[in-house]
């Protein structure tokens, strides 16, 4: 009966499980927000309880959206992938077993999932570690190594490393942070590491300089200094070359070190048929493998698999007088910590292996080293495309990836004939060595566009954007890194180099224009040059007016400002490939893009110059018409003052008197034709301050000439008439800003009344 119960619940755990994977498959809608228009919150738990399917709602809504709250489709999983997902929850569900019952099963899966693997590498005699974080075998095989050579380390702790001091070697070539990592989890110092120099001749500059290495254990040695772990590269995290390992091999063996091989070309090892073939001897003491992202498939723990000790390792041992000891040092250094954990890690490993089978998972892995292949021979064709990665088949090119399954498994030959990825770059030069050499920032910046328009443009080959030094910015293709997606098809690829080869013929244009771009604006008296660092296209230009560069204030940097913008809004109009840029001063200017072989640079710097220059003269008039304007306001509130006080005389000062002035305008009221002080409108047309008696009069606005709306005669001229500025003459610059300004409205107060006068500008004259 409580088999049958436990099958029920593990049933119902898979089932649930399955379709909560099968509807996050199928989300394609935006998250749920709240009143206020947000994602969900869960900074404060809510006290009141959730059923379990809105909890699942609100996961659902959580990871079905990015950053920007726009929709994530989630790819389409496959059967085996499902399965491993699933399997997650089988083995956290396990974890509520009584400890014998689940140590039992942890066993199980763990001895059947390492025994599977071992026969897929081809490795005898070996154990595994199971584990999530990427450097978590790393460190344990490093403690393991430690608690071997330092036999007192457990009683003494770091004291028993005095006087020889732990030494790790590994490439200059590799991230740094793997080895400061392994020195802050097991307390040792940072002189512990001895970075290796890697080979200086072209085609080999990734690997590790293995004279330069034997020299550095022998010295090492001789200090005093005892050599612990050896971390070389099949497959440098970026470029993935391969270091010379059977002559690293043999340098360890020599001087008692232990080898750690890691890299994506590891995967070569499962190729070869083994069990036809026979084993092969171990490549390497241990290996660190990431089977979840060659084989596509997410949730997989990462492998770090260890051999038996070998005769170099065994006769140091017979030196030291060990017996049974070191069959405790996995222990001691956690290597075998699996089958007590609350959770069975190997599970989905487990599950993952037996559906996929032999077939499966030679079958994925090849899929990846054949993509290389095909993109590395379609990319060797074009002349200013330079190809960082090894090259499949080995210099000869002989070898195929098809042909590795029926041949007998040589190590060396394996990982000559294979490519786990596929680097590259465009270079002007087509000589690739001299390019090394020159690594300019602009070529840098072109690649980098490179790289963002094959990612939109051609999405079915996915790329990243890299940098190695001393090479700059390059294109990296790696199908083991590629979880949870298919390998790109034969059409996919072509159909990439098709769209590079396009964007190839762009490069090569602007990089062809650029000396005259750059010849002829330093030729021109009114545009310069702006240096634009984060910008891949031609370049920048600014437009300045001759004269302004000595006298660049804010004021005056402002104003030039104003104008590059309007300069590029009226661009844009003609050419999108204009866009408006910055310096590291905060000037504006104007951004060059990319262009093709039909591009006239000339023509294009010139169409700069004229629209700069109408927008500049725009400019001026605006400038005239604004100071028009001021003075207009000025005249009007001088006549307007000089009004007022002559009134004020002409009516008699007691109509202005509080409570008598109402007795005298009742006693004498004032005539229809004595409304008050009027008003002012400015006349662009004749540079003029007009009275407004005809406007109120005629219920009309003037213009000078013209006949009234009603068909009558034309009214007669104001009675006061006072010219702006002194000149009853417009000039020509007046009568152009008429026909470029309308609709500006201009506020003053005039200091005798407690109104205000609003000037509005029209297309001939501003009424006050």
């Amino acid at each position: 009966m409580d088999s049958v119960t436990e099958k029920s619940g593990l049933e119902d755990i898979a089932i649930e499980a399955s379709e909560i994977v099968s509807r996050l498959e199928q989300v394609a809608v935006g998250l749920p927000t709240n009143e206020n228009g947000q994602g969900q919150s869960t900074v404060f738990l809510n006290l009141v309880m959730k059923h379990s399917d809105e909890i699942v709602q609100v996961i659902q809504s959580l990871i079905s959206n990015d950053d920007d709250n726009e929709p994530l489709h989630f790819p389409h999983l496959d059967s085996v992938t499902k399965l491993v997902v699933v399997s997650h929850s089988l083995a956290a569900y396990c974890g509520g077993l009584e400890r014998p019952i689940l140590q039992k099963l942890s066993t199980r899966f763990t001895t059947d999932a390492t025994r599977w693997i071992s026969q897929l590498f081809g490795v005898l005699d070996c154990s595994a570690f199971y584990h999530e974080d990427h450097l978590e075998g790393l460190v344990r095989v490093t403690r393991m190594m430690i608690h071997y050579k330092y036999p007192r380390y457990l009683e003494d702790g770091v004291l028993a490393l005095a006087g020889s001091l732990p030494t790790i070697y590994s490439s200059v070539a590799s991230p740094l942070g793997v080895v400061q990592h392994l020195c802050r989890q097991l307390g040792l110092p940072l002189s512990c590491i001895r970075p290796v120099p890697v080979n200086t001749h072209f085609g080999s500059q990734y690997t590790m300089d293995i004279s330069a290495m034997q020299k550095m254990l022998s010295d090492d040695v001789t200090a005093g200094r005892t050599p612990l772990i050896v971390i070389a590269d099949a497959g440098t995290p970026v470029s993935g070359h391969v270091d010379n390992i059977s002559r690293i091999k043999e340098l360890c063996k020599v001087h008692g070190a232990w080898l750690h091989l890691r890299g994506h070309s590891l995967a070569a090892l499962t190729l070869p048929n083994h069990q036809r073939n026979g084993i092969v001897s171990p490549v390497s003491d241990s290996l660190t493998l990431t089977l979840g992202s060659w084989l596509g498939i997410p949730g997989l723990p990462i492998v770090t698999l260890y051999s038996a000790w070998d005769s170099t390792v065994n006769s140091y041992r017979n030196k030291q007088g060990g017996g049974s000891r070191e069959s405790t040092l996995p222990l001691l250094a956690g290597l075998n910590t699996d089958h007590h954990c609350s959770k069975i890690i190997a599970l989905p490993l487990w599950a993952g292996l037996q559906c996929l089978g032999v077939d499966g998972v030679q079958s994925r892995i090849k899929e990846n080293f054949i993509a290389c292949e095909k993109l590395w021979t379609a990319l060797d064709v074009f002349r200013h495309v330079r190809v960082l990665s090894p090259k499949p088949g080995g210099e000869s090119g002989i070898y195929k990836v098809s042909e590795l399954v029926t041949k007998p498994s040589n190590i060396s030959l394996l990982f000559e004939s294979t490519a786990c990825c596929v680097v590259f770059q465009f270079t002007p030069e087509s000589n690739g060595e001299e390019f090394v050499s020159k690594v300019p920032a602009y070529y840098d910046k072109l690649n980098s566009w490179l790289g963002q328009i094959l990612q939109l443009d051609a999405p079915q080959v996915p790329i990243d954007i890299c940098e190695l030094e001393n090479i700059g910015v390059v294109l990296r293709f790696c199908p083991f890194e590629n979880v949870m997606g298919q390998q790109p098809t034969a059409e996919e690829i072509q159909l990439f180099v098709q769209c590079l080869e396009q964007q190839l013929v762009i490069l090569r244009a602007t990089i062809h224009h650029r000396d005259t771009f750059i010849h002829l604006v330093e030729a021109s008296p009114v545009l310069k040059i702006v240096e634009l660092p984060e910008w891949a296209g031609m370049g920048g230009v600014r437009y300045c007016p001759e004269g302004w560069e000595q006298l660049l204030t804010d004021q005056a940097k402002e104003e030039l400002n104003n104008l590059n913008m309007a300069l590029v809004d009226s661009l844009r109009s003609t050419d999108s490939a204009f866009s408006l840029g910055e310096d590291a001063d905060g000037l504006m200017c104007v951004r060059f893009g990319m262009l093709t072989p039909q591009s006239d640079v000339e023509e294009l710097l010139n169409l700069v110059v004229r629209v700069g220059q109408s927008v500049e003269e725009n400019s001026r008039v605006l400038d005239s018409m604004s100071e028009i304007v001021k003075r207009g306001i000025e005249t009007a509130t001088i006549d307007l003052q000089k009004e007022s006080e002559e009134r004020l005389w002409q009516e008699n000062i007691i109509r202005h008197v509080p409570i008598v002035g109402t007795f005298v305008n009742w006693w004498s009221p004032r005539t229809k034709d004595d409304s008050g002080i009027m008003g002012r409108s400015l006349n662009l047309t004749q540079g003029v301050v007009e009275s407004t008696e005809n406007i109120y009069k005629y219920h009309m606005q003037m213009k000078s000439g013209y006949i009234s709306a009603s068909g009558g005669k034309t009214p007669p001229s104001p009675q006061i008439q006072t010219p702006v500025g002194g000149s009853h003459s417009r000039s020509s610059s007046h009568a152009s800003a008429s026909s470029q300004i309308s609709n500006v409205n201009i506020e003053n107060k005039i200091p005798s009344s407690n109104s205000k006068i609003f000037v509005e500008v029209n297309d001939n004259e501003s009424k006050l």
